[in-house]
């Protein structure tokens, strides 16, 4: 059944201390930068990512109060 697990006793210890204490290198570890916290620190420190504060403005759907988009004078 799918519901219940077999064991067939061929369990291997996969994780030993040599490779629970091993770690990347910081440089090793590519980040892609929309993930990154903001580094500007004039507005304060953030944990926010740049998606994450970009999601905060459609989260709003403040896009839907004018829909059209502005005229180039006053009429």
């Amino acid at each position: 059944m799918d519901s219940q697990i077999t064991i067939e006793g061929r369990m291997i210890d996969l994780i030993d201390e040599k490779w629970r204490e091993d770690k990347l290198p910081m440089e090793d570890v590519a980040v892609p930068q929309m993930e990154l916290p903001e580094l500007e620190p004039d507005n304060g420190p953030t944990i926010e990512t740049l998606h994450e504060q970009e999601q905060k403005w459609s989260d709003l759907s403040l896009h839907t109060f004018n829909p059209l988009p502005m005229s180039g004078g006053d009429k």
